[in-house]
């Protein structure tokens, strides 16, 4: 007859309180985390009083009853015992290949080889299922935190991409223009500013061929020089309206308004400026004596630069010399009297005090036709003359009205017109008080007023009459002639 061997067992949950070094035991109710059911214990006599060891039992290989790599819809646990939890097995068979190379973001020691997978997992709130992390609490976030100075990375040349159709996508683009690139749907700002910091070199923003830099609005290099602000797309070229709130100010050399109708608030309008503004194009060091513009189109030696504490001179320095830069586009070099005491930044806006003598005309220019055809297109001027009056012996500074006339270098030339008016009035001391002088020119051409009757006569030099042809003439015979 066969012998059976028997291991001390129990059909309770708690291990024997001492067993032989060497002797099995074993507990065959279900048991939990919390005590000793279905486990499998052997004898140690290394200690005084022998205590069992757990080596296995149920309570273990009911936690492993899952497939290889399955998770999802599988028992995850002895039916009668859910809350002991499981043990996933993972499987390994060639299905699921790690890429490998340094490309895939695992490094280069990471060789292309079949990975251990399972089909789903929880930690925490979270399940990895797929290609998908799920929140499992309602209205849960997700959050990447690193430690220290770590940063979460997506690769070069991939897409972190919104919207379940792939709606839109940042990816740096490494391979092709080696700059972040945005596609898809618009973006939309709602309710917040968005602000953008620039270093100081190039555009902050730059929105097509629009850069933006601090408080610059610019086209971009290489992009045209002309710049449009049209407030009305859909309309004519000349509808809507372009509001400036403050003062405006129009660096250049030409400013043109196509518009039929300017009105001016201003009751005296000045032309002819001898201040300007000018605006710092690259950052002025402490301790220089070069200063880079804007413009030097009509800077001369002599000419005061002020605007900045910087400046010596108590912010008032002149500029001895200047230079400009190659391409005609305006901008150059100005040197000061004395060295800057601090630095300038760029945009910062200089006065520009001209004291030299350009010896050109001030006034008005205006254009018209007398007649049909570009032939008959004619410039007239009146103003101030700068120079003697060429035709006439009018000094310096005198006004002058010419309606046909040649405008070179803001210097005019051409016949005078004429005047219509419907009185003259001198001024106090050019005319006699009295009364009932008359006008007469003198050798220059000068009009002068003579005296008037109340002086009476006393001597008679000349007498005025006319000839035959009723014209005035000086004479010294009075001819009665016949009744």
């Amino acid at each position: 007859m066969a012998s059976i061997i028997r291991t001390r067992r129990s059909t309770g949950t708690a291990a024997p309180a001492t067993i032989n070094f060497g002797e099995l035991a074993v507990t065959v109710s279900n048991g939990t985390q919390g005590d000793f059911g279905g486990r499998l214990f052997v004898g140690d006599n290394t200690n005084p009083d022998p205590d069992p060891i757990v080596i296995g039992g149920k309570y273990f290989t009911d936690m492993m009853s899952n497939q290889p790599g399955l998770v999802r819809g599988q028992a995850n646990a002895n039916v009668s015992t859910p809350q002991n939890g499981f043990i996933p097995i993972l499987k390994s068979d060639g299905a699921s290949l790690h890429p490998g190379g340094s490309s895939s973001g695992f490094g280069p020691a990471y060789a292309a080889q079949a990975l251990p997978t399972v089909d789903s997992w929880t930690v925490d709130q979270l399940t990895f299922d797929g290609r998908t992390i799920y929140s499992n609490d309602t209205d849960g976030d997700i959050r990447f935190v690193t430690n220290g100075d770590g940063q979460v990375i997506i690769n070069d040349d991939t897409k972190l991409t919104f919207g379940a159709s792939e709606d839109a996508s940042i990816e740096y683009d490494e391979d092709g223009t080696d700059k972040v690139q945005v596609t898809g749907a618009p973006w939309v700002y709602n309710g917040v500013p968005v602000e953008i910091i620039n270093p100081g070199v190039g555009d902050g923003l730059i929105v097509d061929n629009i850069g933006i830099s601090s408080n610059v609005i610019r086209t971009r290099s290489g992009g045209g020089n002309t710049l449009f602000i049209d407030p009305y797309p859909d309309g004519l070229d000349s509808d809507g309206i372009v509001i400036v709130k403050g003062s405006l100010q129009v660096d250049g050399t030409t400013t043109t308004v196509n518009s039929t109708n300017t009105s001016l608030n201003d009751p005296i309008m000045n032309i002819g400026d001898v201040i300007s503004k000018r605006t710092v194009m690259a950052v002025v060091g402490s301790g220089t004596s070069s200063i880079t513009l804007d413009s030097v189109v009509g800077i001369n030696t002599g000419d005061q630069i002020s605007g900045s504490a910087s400046l010596p001179g108590a912010g008032t320095t002149t500029i001895h010399s200047f230079t400009t830069q190659p391409g005609g586009t305006g901008i150059g070099t100005v040197f000061i009297n004395g060295q800057t005491t601090a630095g300038i930044t760029t945009t910062t806006q200089l006065t520009i005090t001209h004291g030299f003598d350009t010896n050109t005309d001030r006034g008005i220019s205006f254009n018209y036709n007398t007649g049909s055809g570009v032939a008959n297109n004619k410039t007239g001027f009146f103003g101030y003359n700068d120079s003697s009056g060429e035709t006439s012996n009018a000094p310096e500074r005198s006004w002058t009205y010419i309606p046909d006339a040649t405008i070179t270098g803001n210097v005019l030339s051409g016949t005078k017109g004429f005047l219509d008016i419907k009185g003259i009035f001198f001024q106090n001391g050019d005319y006699s008080t009295a009364g009932n002088g008359v006008l007469y020119f003198d050798t220059t051409g000068k009009v002068v007023g003579a005296a008037g009757t109340t002086a009476g006569i006393t001597t008679s030099n000349f007498v005025l009459t006319t000839d035959a042809s009723g014209i005035p003439k000086w004479t010294t015979t009075i001819d009665g002639g016949e009744f």
